[in-house]
């Protein structure tokens, strides 16, 4: 006859066996050392933002589970469902089911939303989750750090009018619609995206002075607006009206942009030292330069100064031009939450957009069905984020493309593509139409004269060929054959042409650059025919 599991929530004197049970669960290496911490444990009976409950079998606890209701800002009636804890003896035997069950009642009362981060060293939080209606809306890729970092599935479920209240037709940059439409239709939710293609991002050449938040820069961010309530983009469980000790005792940090001396704007985060990460919680600014250059400054600061590995944000489903701006920063959307935040009279989708600095390592994931399908998306995005990356770092070193700014060489990357090419392949031929100009990533490329028997030069990586072509569809005027294997980055002139109709700047800076590098190698082919014919 099995024992009877019984669920209630957690009093001080549970406490030493909730802390066991941690132990059992985690072991002594476990890096979050809060969890044995008698005081923090205390603290999280008596708050009002967290139910913290326990399961029981023959009066002894076997699992525990908790619902965090500041995951979001107050008013957003949303939920997080917490650690979920289970005695290793004890899986498989209905507790994290019985656990589940209590928090979904609670949940169906309380909240519009529920989410759950559930690990992917093994499937079994997943399972839970799925079988009572969460359904996968993300997938967080290292994102906490255990033994090593340690991936995410995210997991949701609306309740009550959240359907109802729900803004329709977000708009959203491609590399987000396929992942948004997905989790909506696992929510389900009618899946109605607009993808916004042409959509600039702000610009993130603006530099002015940055520092850390002190408490007489606090009056003068409260009386900016835009960001803190007018123009909401960014969504967080903290702002700057709560105060500063609020924000301190969450470990929560903001940089300050003054220009001439004049405080526009600031960004809010919190910094969880332990596991190497950084969430952005809130984005004020006074304009759209002062906003991209506070999310290129943290993006900065997360790397140089704070170690980080990994660093999240969640920005409003409806406002493309910041989803843009930090995928041009190497950010990619990672989660999207339907009807997540409530806003004026609605409720509103949100993306979560992620980097990475360090190595991408997801391939050990174990994951349910359903998740993997996320996990595919987000992968895509990861992988091709990464190879849009060498591709801006390889246009960045190149002459033909100098004195262009951050975002202007990200929408030239953004049209380029990669190829392979073998040993022996001819990559241009002389005397045949150009239309492709090519940039040398790795390898060799050996140069003939028209004749196509006169070995006059080499390209190596780095360097570039066929740029008039850029310009004009005049013939090559030289033959180029890999050396040894290839990879090219190849933009075309019909894309590139269309790019400079939209921002005639970069078109006049490019072309500069292609007359000078036009006219040296003329100089240098010409010295070179001097040599050939005086032999």
């Amino acid at each position: 006859m099995s024992s009877t599991i019984h669920v209630r929530t957690v009093a001080e004197a549970d406490l030493p066996a909730v802390r066991d049970l941690f132990y059992r669960c985690y072991g002594e290496d476990y890096p979050y050392k809060e969890f044995y911490n008698d005081e923090w444990l205390k603290r999280s009976i008596y708050q009002d933002s967290y139910l913290f409950l326990l399961a029981e079998k023959d009066n002894q606890v076997v699992g525990t589970a908790s619902v965090y209701f500041e995951v979001g800002a107050y008013a957003d009636l949303c939920g997080e469902f917490g650690r979920l804890a289970v005695d290793p003896e004890e899986r498989g035997k209905g507790v994290g089911t019985a656990l589940m069950e209590a928090r979904l009642t609670f949940a169906e009362k309380r909240l519009h939303f529920g989410l759950t981060e559930c690990r992917t060293a093994h499937p079994y939080a997943q399972r839970i989750s799925e079988k009572f209606d969460l359904r996968p809306i993300g997938f967080l890729p290292q994102k906490v750090l255990l033994d090593q970092r340690e991936s995410l599935v995210m997991m949701g479920k609306a309740f009550g009018p959240a359907r109802e209240l729900r803004r329709n037709n977000p708009r959203v940059i491609p590399e987000a619609f396929l992942l948004g439409q997905q989790a909506l239709e696992n929510s389900g939710f009618r899946p109605d995206l607009i993808a916004v293609e042409n959509v600039d991002g702000y610009p993130i050449g603006f530099n002015c002075e940055v520092e850390e938040l002190t408490e007489s820069s606090l009056p003068s961010l409260l009386r900016i607006e835009r960001g803190r309530l007018s123009r909401r983009q960014v969504f967080g469980n903290l702002q700057l009206s709560y105060g500063l000790f609020m924000l301190e005792s969450r470990n929560s940090r903001y940089l300050v942009a003054k220009e001439d001396g004049r405080i526009v704007g600031a960004i809010g985060f919190t910094l969880d030292e332990t596991g190497h990460s950084i969430k952005v919680v809130e984005l004020i600014d006074l304009r759209d330069d002062v906003a991209g250059f506070l999310l290129k400054e943290l993006d900065k600061w997360a790397q140089q100064k704070y170690a980080a590995e990994y660093i999240e944000i969640t920005v409003s489903a409806y406002w493309p031009d910041i989803q843009r701006t930090l995928s041009n920063l190497g950010f990619v959307p990672v989660a999207y939450c339907p009807s997540f935040v409530f806003h004026e009279v609605e409720r509103l989708d949100t993306i979560k957009m992620a980097k990475l600095y360090v190595p991408l390592d997801i391939d050990d994931a174990q994951l349910t069905d359903d998740s993997r399908v996320i996990f595919e998306l987000v992968r895509q995005g990861f992988v091709e984020k990464r190879l849009g990356i060498s591709v801006n770092e390889t246009t960045r070193q190149m002459a033909i493309f100098d004195g262009l700014e951050e975002g202007e060489l990200t929408k030239i990357a953004g049209l380029c593509h990669v190829i392979d090419k073998k040993a022996g392949e001819v990559i241009l031929r002389a005397g045949e139409q150009g239309d492709v100009f090519y940039m040398l990533m790795n390898g060799r490329l050996d140069i003939y004269a028209p004749d196509n028997q006169t070995l006059i030069g080499h390209v190596n990586a780095g360097d570039f060929l066929g740029e008039i072509s850029l310009v004009t569809k005049e013939p090559y005027n030289a033959t180029a054959v890999a050396a040894a294997d290839v990879k090219l980055i190849v933009l075309k002139q019909h894309d590139f042409e269309n790019l400079i109709n939209r921002y005639p700047r970069i078109g006049m800076k490019v072309m500069r650059n292609i007359a000078v590098s036009v006219g040296g190698k003329l100089n240098a082919l010409g010295g070179l025919y001097s040599q050939i014919q005086n032999t």
